[in-house]
């Protein structure tokens, strides 16, 4: 073998490699293992934790955060990322309570919601698209501006006293035994995956968190794209601002408080990488019961809200060290 040949075979079996290591440690590994973990823990705090009925009940408290996550996973695979999206649930659940309690029905008022929602995504991205800021400034801008309307709106009231049919959708199940929040949870998450994955678009997508320029060149708008991205995830965070009210039958300023943590959280620990190009819906899927567990045990032991966003900002330090703990040791076997 002349060693031209020898250095190709080399190369070749130095790429399969490097190949069968990437399909070994994917990011979605780093979720699993810490999904058994953070159940592991939890269940020597409560055995409720071993109970699928109340696992499946818990799940209707931080599902609007879940919806949300899903859809700002897309956001952050091109590249971007959106801070406002709980305080846009918020303003949302605002607005709609104050239409109603001013003599809109209840329906128009949830649809004027929802489109609202909308409306608060397609201005961030069009402060994205057209000034040349960054998302993170903008969302951070938006962010204090949706919540500061909201409190605005309603004071330090709060504004209840919805219909009957349409309070206590945690309470409502299907067949008797998942909660409605949560099967529009997995409904949204194959809708999701399924743009991801089996679409042009989400092919887009993933050029533009990759290389937005080369993405540009390949004929792709970007700007488009980003536009229809962060638009969906305002419609989202209407969505679930509708959800909020109708779980805890009121709406007020402060609900969803720091909830952009919960979020941000939930799609990072799920594998998507803070610098675009890579990620998946699954792995959200699967690191939104991380947050549900680790939330609903914190909850039981009775530690404290602040001490609870503390643990929350370790855990994702943590798995952000492993991960690319992980990614290193990957190349480093390519």
């Amino acid at each position: 073998m002349s060693p031209a040949t020898a250095k190709m075979v080399n190369g070749e079996a130095a790429a399969e490699k490097s190949r069968r290591w990437q399909k070994l440690i994917r990011p979605e590994l780093n979720t699993i293992l810490f999904l058994i973990l953070s159940f592991v823990i939890s269940s020597f705090l409560t055995p409720y934790f071993t109970d699928i009925e109340f696992l499946l009940n818990s799940t209707s408290l931080y599902v609007e955060f879940g919806l949300i996550a899903l859809v700002l996973t897309l956001v952050m695979i091109a590249g971007e990322i959106d801070l406002s999206v709980a305080a846009s649930m918020t303003f949302v659940a605002c607005v709609t309570a104050q239409l109603f309690h001013h003599g809109v029905r209840m329906e128009w008022a949830l649809v004027i919601g929802i489109v609202f929602g909308a409306i608060l995504g397609a201005i961030n991205g069009l402060l994205v698209t057209k000034t040349g800021l960054t998302s993170l400034i903008v969302t951070i801008g938006t962010m204090a501006l949706y919540r500061g309307l909201a409190q605005v709106l309603i004071g330090d009231n709060s504004l209840g006293n919805f219909p009957d049919w349409f309070v206590g959708i945690d309470k409502r199940y299907i067949f008797d035994v998942i909660p409605v929040p949560f099967l529009l949870f997995i409904v949204m998450a194959v809708v999701m995956e399924a743009i991801l994955r089996l679409t042009f678009f989400g092919r887009q997508i993933y050029a533009i968190g990759t290389n937005s320029e080369a993405a540009k060149y390949s004929a792709v708008n970007t700007n488009k794209v980003k536009m229809i991205l962060f638009t969906l995830v305002g419609l989202v965070a209407g969505i679930a601002g509708i959800l909020s009210m109708s779980r805890l039958e009121i709406a007020r300023y402060n609900i969803g408080l720091g909830g952009e943590l919960d979020i941000i959280t939930i799609v990072l620990l799920g594998g998507t990488s803070i610098n675009g190009g890579s990620g998946s819906i699954t792995g959200t899927f699967m690191s939104f019961f991380i947050l549900m567990i680790l939330r609903t045990g914190m909850l039981l032991a009775n530690v404290k809200r602040f001490d609870q966003l503390a643990i929350i900002g370790a855990v994702l330090i943590f798995a952000m060290i492993v991960s690319n703990l992980l990614n290193s040791f990957t190349a480093s076997k390519g």
